[in-house]
């Protein structure tokens, strides 16, 4: 009789229950963590190459060299911008100017640009989305400027592919990509 209560006793002992929960829980747990980690190196990447696009143009529209910028905004947007990952990002500098024979127009048309100067770093083969030297342009919600006003433009491409290490991660696009425009700062050469 002591063998068949202790049978049931056993059968009915919870002590090894947590233990198997836990196990069989522990992998899609450890796939949670993953997935907030991937989520939170994903926003910082892109808070980067938005906070680098605007130092840069910055830089730039006072009167930096266009070359010391982009070395500045590999610095500052640095491990994910490097020189051993070129693949992986672009930077483009423009220099933009309102045409002085066009008048800027009422929107929609707005103000006719021409791209006068570009500098292209990295070997991601993205191009600029403003388009090439001697291209017309449009920007939108740049109007009424003066004539012959001068922009100056920093855009970064970079492809997150390579860093993604969960199902999350092949959820989103991974071609990032970040524009600043900026005014050339009066009294600078």
């Amino acid at each position: 009789m002591t063998e068949t209560v202790s049978v049931k006793k056993l059968i009915r002992s919870k002590k090894g229950q947590s233990l198997i929960e836990l196990t069989l829980m522990f992998p899609l747990m450890l796939l949670m963590v993953y997935g907030v980690v991937e989520v939170g190196q994903v926003i910082s990447t892109y808070l980067t190459l938005t906070h680098t696009t605007r130092e840069g143009a910055n830089l730039t529209s006072r009167g930096t060299d266009p070359n010391t910028a982009i070395e500045a905004i590999k610095m500052a947007a640095s491990p994910t911008i490097r020189d051993d990952n070129q693949s992986q990002w672009r930077i483009i500098y423009t220099e933009i100017v309102q045409k002085p024979a066009t008048p800027c127009l009422t929107p929609p048309t707005g103000c006719i640009y021409e791209i006068s100067d570009q500098i292209v770093r990295g070997s991601m083969p993205e191009v600029s989305k403003l388009g090439a030297v001697g291209a017309t342009v449009t920007i939108p919600g740049v109007d009424n400027v003066i004539a012959g006003q001068i922009f100056k433009v920093i855009e970064v491409y970079y492809d997150y592919g390579p860093n993604v290490i969960t199902f999350i991660g092949n959820n989103i696009d991974k071609t990032f990509y970040d524009r600043t425009i900026f005014t050339k700062v009066d009294g600078q050469a």
